[in-house]
């Protein structure tokens, strides 16, 4: 699947550079955008990749890929061209529905899960907002038409401001004996070095979205650390040592 993505890329990195225009990739995860960074080989100088999901705080992304000369302008707005529509899907309102009801009735269509970003359901459960792509829009104004037997309509939702719920969290404080992985580890789902180090040895763990390999590798502010069975969570803040010189460290785990 690496190679595929990566194959993909690079594509998308030529045809950008041929034509002379922006090449697009569809919604990439966390894992895939952090790949694609890393791996993906084009030529810095002359391109630029970006990622846009519809919203500053998305989870899914789409790939872009820049011929540098379009930034000449300095009123250019590179994510004023990426393919991301907004359809509003709104429920009967009798009764509230969850992320898991949109996205399996999206699914069941026949959509594939690419062509579909961020669902962000409203706090009320009555609606949701779905971020997908343009050429998936359409299809989902005319056809999604129910979720967990409840009535949905849908509309394009263009030009309005869009609410999106903030993501919550609860705050882990700690003390490590080092910003290692191994120790934050410990502090995020309390477990001992040793389980820690063979949670991150088989595999389990991510590092900014990538399979931690090293389990001593040093994380900073802003880290997220994925554990599989777990869930996710950001290095906040790393404090100075107390008297017995282990680090203060502040931790979200969303939930």
């Amino acid at each position: 699947d690496t190679k595929i993505l990566l194959s993909r890329a690079q594509d998308n990195a030529e045809m950008a550079l041929k034509k002379g225009e922006p090449c697009f990739m569809p919604f990439l995860s966390d894992f895939e955008q952090a790949f694609v960074t890393r791996y993906a080989s084009y030529s810095r100088d002359d391109e630029k990749l970006l990622f846009f999901g519809g919203y500053k705080e998305s989870d899914y992304k789409c790939a872009g890929f820049f011929p540098r000369y379009l930034f000449y302008d300095e009123e250019y707005d590179p994510y004023a061209d990426f393919p991301v529509c907004t359809v509003l899907a709104e429920g009967s309102g009798f009764r509230r529905l969850t992320h898991r009801d949109f996205l399996g009735a999206i699914m069941s269509l026949g959509i594939k899960r690419e062509m579909i970003g961020d669902i962000v359901v409203a706090e009320d459960g009555f609606s949701a907002y779905i971020f997908c792509l343009k050429k998936a829009a359409d299809y989902l104004v005319d056809n999604f038409k129910a979720a967990a037997n409840d009535k949905i309509s849908c509309r394009l939702y263009a030009n309005e401001d869009i609410t999106i719920p903030e993501k919550k969290y609860e705050v882990i404080n700690a003390t490590v004996s080092s910003p290692r992985l191994d120790a934050v580890l410990c502090a995020c789902i309390n477990v001992s070095r040793e389980e820690a180090g063979k949670m991150i040895l088989s595999g389990l763990v991510s590092a900014d979205h990538i399979v931690a390999e090293d389990k001593s590798k040093i994380c900073g502010e802003g880290s997220v650390i994925s554990v599989r069975g777990y869930g996710k969570f950001v290095i906040n803040k790393i404090g100075d040592r107390n008297r017995r010189d282990r680090l203060r460290i502040s931790i979200y785990r969303y939930v």
